[in-house]
């Protein structure tokens, strides 16, 4: 990952970038059905696994309630994993300021059906002064079925990280 933002004015904490990642890691290949923050994580009842600054992957078993009327994984949903994961990705580099997309775009390369499972992997490309590019993918045995990129600002209003880790 490219970080030029160590010197900037909205500089990123390493203390509590660390206190994320060892929250995250807490999860590592266990259910986000208990996650202790209410999110889409939690709903998807992913298992986490990896967890680094900027970096988050996790597996989710496809359920009926994830699909499209034709029995495939719908795109919105596709569209919620990888948000998702770039989010968390994207809480784990240690700012204490909200993260706001400016633009997202998704390619659906493939599909997937209930009862399968997938990958999705999230991770900060590059990290600006004010803006990070953030990409993800959605594999299913190992073949890419959906890839994401997002501009992502790093904003000036305060956010307390920090209430996940105390």
């Amino acid at each position: 990952m490219e970080n030029r933002n160590e010197t900037s004015g909205k500089g990123y904490s390493v203390a509590l970038s660390q206190k994320v990642v060892n929250l995250m890691k807490m999860f590592l290949g266990k259910s986000l059905g208990n996650f202790p923050v209410q999110c889409v994580s939690r709903w998807m009842e992913g298992t986490l696994l990896e967890a680094e600054r900027g970096v988050i992957a996790m597996s989710i078993k496809v359920r009926p309630e994830m699909t499209n009327p034709a029995g495939y994984l719908h795109g919105g949903i596709q569209s919620a994993m990888l948000d998702d994961a770039m989010g968390t990705a994207c809480a784990t580099l240690g700012y204490e300021t909200a993260f706001l997309s400016t633009n997202f775009n998704i390619d659906y390369l493939g599909t997937a059906t209930a009862g399968d499972t997938v990958n999705v992997r999230a991770y900060v490309y590059r990290e600006g002064n004010t803006l990070m590019h953030v990409v993800g993918e959605i594999k299913k045995d190992d073949v890419v079925i959906a890839k994401g990129q997002s501009n992502v600002f790093i904003s000036d209003m305060p956010v307390d990280y920090g209430v996940l880790v105390k």
